[in-house]
Parts: structure tokens; C-alpha cells; sequence
């Protein structure tokens, strides 16, 4: 179907709109005139206005086919007019080709060649040089990634001072209370035998002054755990206390194994430098073997298996949830690294592939109603047919898209766009700061109406201006926003909805910590086992709980559980 064709089709769609509407319009005057019931007339004024609302589409889409068939003409018209010249002007060249030489026609392809390829050039020069001036207001570009000879971005609304670092003059200083005298655990004297001015021994003691340390140190402790071996005598069967963790003849305690988990889930040191960190801690030898410390994160993540269900349970139950995913390293090769949760809680899964497959396995997409609000940056899988959830989509990501192509294109709807979101945005901080929870009804629609304008102008100013390296970007970004309008901006509806997916974002962002760090996992496995963990350190830290405290909870086999923790949250 050509452009005359469509836009046949959409004029004879357009008519039949505005001759249905016309008929409602009657018929709303008849029942209005009759004294009709209101929810008759609202039914019809609804259907009205989502004729009406069609009408402009369909009106919208005849414009821009009938501006691109005028085009068409104008081109063609004008190619026929250039084929009239260049029929004159071969009839004179045929004359001169005899007194050309045998290469020259040769010459003159590489001449037009050369010009087409210098044009392809330039364009992709622009194109490279808007790729190097991606940043963190463009794009998800981290500021550890910041090209040298750039100014890094700032990822926040702080404003670097003139002020030196540390505490101001005139500021109040803090310093730790000296301790009661009940909590002195250990007095060190500190006496003088000698005048260090003179050298005399005559000393007169006046007064103590006191200076108060707090430290502590690492003391060993070797425990003997003796189980007394009974027999009873009323049905003579031999027994004992049970023996709970204690497996071998000697083994590590609580306290060892949760510094060892700390170290390589909280402060994601390789197993090698935690060993030896350990063994530094000690006063006495300690003989921690690496193959120890891989299995402690099998163990222990097996040992959260309930906690991790009871989580998911509760996840699947909530009304909004974020989640995201990035990438981590398997063995040399790219994996994926999912979170799923809110402020209070965090569940990490682990999976080979960033793909339909993992989200499956998850199982908690799949399973979320049709009022669970789900908060993502743009990602087609989130509408997978599968799924009966409401995304909501990310605007964080929607600005620097905006900001990316207005970068390389200039164009005036990109910044209208942009600058009309972070308004909003902020006038909605200011409601919300006052009990608000949505705006009025007559703004939001006036918002809305204001996109599908500007996404208008922006169809006609990018149909003005093709043939550059962006155009595809530029359409797919125009396109995208009108498909996906409504999950873009139920934020302005309603005061609960996210405006962004950055908690998601913050959730995942030690991921590349571990990455720089202590490297990559040798197995996926060991991915899921790390993330086991790192479900119960995030959670109970979103909740008040101390991570070590929380560590040596799961190692003395008495973890915290979901109930403890978010109660019936």
C-alpha cells in the first residue's frame, strides 16, 4: 500500500469517526432533551470523547501521509525535470566522449564514489563524536567512566563550594562522651619518675587528668562441647544431647564463619584475601583453608532456602514492585544479576542469560495480578502476553533518552519534551510536600494533551530533517512514547506511582563493586549462592537490622525470618 492508499484509508476511517460522532452528539441532545438518566449521558459523553480523542489521531496520521505524499510529488516532479536536463546535457557529452581517454569514465565513477564515501564519513564522525559525548545525562554511563578529558557529571542537585573539607568554623563538634565509670573495663596508669624539665625526682602528684580509649581486640576461644552419653533406664535405649551444627571433632565457631561471610558479602573480598585477613586477626595460627570459604556461601544459602520463599510469597503479594537487572560474570562470560523488592525489601537472583528464560525460572513476574504495578525502564519483555501486570515505566531513563537525541539532533520537540516532564516532576514534589495525592483532573488531561502535541510537531520535525545517523533513534523514541504514553505517565495520576526505577538501580549498584573488586563468579551456582545471601543482608538492613548481627544469627542457625523482620508488611 502506497501513501496515497493509506492515506485513503485513514481519511475514509477519519469520516466514519467524525460522522459517528456526529450521530452520538444527536442522540446526546435527544436523551438530554427527554430528560435522560446521567449515567446514559456519561456513558455517551465517554464514548464522545474516545471518538473525538480517535478523530485527532486519525486526523494527526492523514496530515503527516498527505504532507509525505506532497513530498512525493514535489520529488518527483522534480526528477522528471532533471531527467528533461540530463537528456540535453548527454546529447551534448555524447559528442565529447570520443575525445575523452580510455580511463576517464573510470575517473569520474571513482570521483563520484569518493564524494558518496566522504559523505558516509562525515556522517559517521558526527555520529562518533556524539557517542564520546555520551554521558550521565544522556545515558546510564557511570561517572567511573567518565572520558579524561571530560568534566564528570554529578548525579545529584549538589553544587560543589568553595569550603574545605571536614568540620566548619562555627559549627558544633562532636566527640565521643567520655565512659561512665561502670563501664571502665581496664585502667592503664600513666606516672612520671622523673622532672622532664629538670631531670629532679621530687615530684608532687596535684591532680589526674583522664583520657578515655575505646578498642577492642580479638580473643580466641577454643571451646570443648562435651555431650553426656545417657541410657534410660525405662525403655533402655542409649541417648544424648544433640549436636546441632557441631559435625566434625573440631570446627569453626559462629563468629569466625560470619567475619568470613562479612568479608565476602559485605565487603566482597576475594576468598583469597579473606583468608588471610582472618588468619591476621588472629593471635594464634589460623588454618582456614579457601575451599572452606567457597562452601560456606553453599551452605549458608542453603540454609536461607525458607527465607528466600517466604520473601518471593511476600513479594508477589504487593501492590507496587521494582526490579531490574544487570550484568555480572560467570566464568568469563556475561550473566545476569535480577533484583525484585521495594524500600523494606530485596530479593537478588542469579542466572546465566538476561533473557525471557531467567524471569520464568523466577516465577515472579508471571504470577502477579492484574493490580500489581510494576516499575521498569522501557523493556518490551515487561508486555510479554504472558503477563497481566501494569508496568509503569521509567522516566529517568525517558530524560536521558531525550537528552541523548537532543544532543545529536538540536531538535526543538526533544527539549520541549524534557523540560515539560521535569516540570511536572517538580510540581508534583511541591503537592505531595502539601497531603496531595494526585493532580486535578483538568491538569492531568491538560498535561496529556500537551505530549500528544508536542509528539506531533515532532513527527513533522523529523520528517524535515532525515537522512542523518539519529533518524531511526529519533523515530523509534517518537513512536515508543505515543505506543507506551500511559505507562510513561501514570505517575501524574497518581501521587503513589514511582516517577523513576532508581531504587532498583541503587539496589543493584554493589554488583559492580564485587565486579571491581573481587572479580567474577566461577560458577552460576555461586552466583545464586551470593545472592541467597545477599537477599537476607539487604533485607534486614532495609529493616534496621545490623548486617554482622544478622550473619551471626544465620550462623548460629537461627536466621532471622520474613515475619520477624516485615511482620504482616
Amino acid at each position: 500500500m502506497d501513501l496515497k492508499e493509506a492515506y485513503e484509508v485513514i481519511k475514509k476511517e477519519w469520516h466514519a469517526a467524525e460522522r459517528k460522532s456526529k450521530k452520538l452528539e444527536k442522540e446526546l441532545e435527544k436523551l438530554r432533551k427527554e430528560g435522560a438518566s446521567d449515567s446514559r449521558v456519561q456513558k455517551l459523553l465517554s464514548q464522545i470523547q474516545s471518538l473525538n480523542k480517535k478523530i485527532s489521531q486519525y486526523k494527526a496520521l492523514a496530515d503527516r501521509y498527505q504532507e509525505l505524499y506532497e513530498k512525493e510529488r514535489a520529488k518527483v516532479k522534480e526528477l522528471e525535470n532533471d531527467k528533461y536536463s540530463l537528456e540535453l546535457e548527454n546529447l551534448h557529452l555524447k559528442d565529447k566522449l570520443e575525445l575523452l581517454e580510455e580511463g576517464s569514465s573510470e575517473k569520474i565513477t571513482a570521483s563520484k564514489e569518493a564524494e558518496a564515501q566522504i559523505a558516509a564519513l562525515k556522517d559517521e564522525v558526527a555520529r562518533l563524536t556524539a557517542r564520546l559525548n555520551n554521558n550521565g545525562t544522556n545515558t546510564g554511563t557511570p561517572t567511573s567512566r567518565t572520558a579524561i578529558d571530560q568534566k564528570k557529571v554529578i548525579p545529584n542537585s549538589r553544587e560543589k563550594s568553595d569550603l574545605s573539607k571536614g568540620g566548619q568554623p562555627g559549627h558544633e563538634k562532636h566527640e565521643m562522651a567520655q565512659f561512665s565509670e561502670e563501664e571502665i573495663t581496664d585502667t592503664i596508669p600513666h606516672e612520671l619518675s622523673e622532672c622532664p624539665n629538670c631531670g629532679g625526682h621530687n615530684l608532687e602528684e596535684i591532680e589526674v587528668s583522664v583520657k578515655d580509649e575505646f578498642d577492642y581486640e580479638v580473643k580466641v576461644i577454643k571451646h570443648r562441647h562435651k555431650f553426656v552419653i545417657y541410657k534410660c533406664l525405662d525403655c533402655g535405649a542409649t541417648v544424648k544431647a544433640p549436636l546441632g551444627t557441631l559435625k566434625a571433632a573440631n570446627q569453626y565457631g559462629k563468629v569466625i564463619q560470619a567475619m568470613a561471610l562479612s568479608l565476602m558479602d559485605l565487603g566482597f573480598v576475594s576468598i583469597n584475601r579473606t583468608k588471610k585477613i582472618l588468619t591476621g586477626f588472629s593471635p594464634e595460627p589460623l588454618t582456614l583453608s579457601e575451599g572452606y570459604l567457597a562452601k560456606l556461601q553453599k551452605r549458608y544459602s542453603k540454609k536461607l532456602h525458607a527465607f528466600v520463599t517466604d520473601l518471593k510469597s511476600l513479594i508477589i503479594g504487593l501492590p507496587l514492585i521494582y526490579w531490574d537487572d544487570t550484568v555480572v560474570f560467570v566464568n568469563t562470560a556475561r550473566a545476569c544479576m535480577r533484583f525484585y523488592g521495594n524500600e523494606r525489601i530485596a530479593l537478588y537472583t542469579a542466572h546465566m542469560h538476561k533473557d525471557l528464560d531467567g524471569i520464568l525460572e523466577d516465577n515472579i513476574l508471571p504470577v502477579l495480578s492484574s493490580g500489581t504495578k510494576v516499575m521498569h525502564d522501557h523493556n518490551t519483555i515487561n508486555y510479554h502476553e504472558g503477563f497481566v501486570f501494569r508496568n509503569v515505566e521509567c522516566n529517568q531513563h525517558l530524560e536521558r533518552d531525550l537528552q541523548k537525541l537532543f544532543d545529536s539532533s538540536s531538535h526543538s520537540w526533544v527539549k520541549v519534551l524534557k523540560e515539560l516532564i521535569q516540570s511536572m516532576m517538580h510540581d508534583r514534589k511541591h503537592l505531595i510536600a502539601e497531603g496531595a495525592t494526585a493532580f486535578s483532573k483538568e491538569a492531568v488531561e491538560a498535561f496529556l494533551m500537551k505530549v500528544d502535541s508536542i509528539l506531533d510537531s515532532g513527527y513533522k520535525e523529523y520528517i524535515a530533517d532525515l537522512g542523518h545517523y539519529y533518524e531511526s533513534d529519533e523515530n523509534a523514541l517518537l513512536n515508543r512514547i505515543r505506543e507506551y504514553m500511559s505507562n510513561y505517565f501514570d505517575w501524574v495520576k497518581d501521587f503513589s506511582i514511582p516517577t523513576t526505577n532508581n531504587l532498583s538501580e541503587r539496589s543493584l549498584r554493589f554488583v559492580k563493586t564485587k565486579d571491581k573488586v573481587s572479580g567474577q563468579f566461577q560458577s552460576i551456582e555461586y552466583a545464586s549462592y551470593f545472592a541467597d545471601i545477599r537477599t537476607y543482608l539487604e533485607t534486614c538492613a532495609r529493616n534496621g537490622v545490623n548486617e554482622f548481627t544478622a550473619l551471626l544469627r544465620l550462623t548460629s542457625g537461627e536466621p532471622y525470618t520474613v515475619a520477624e523482620l516485615l511482620g504482616g508488611a
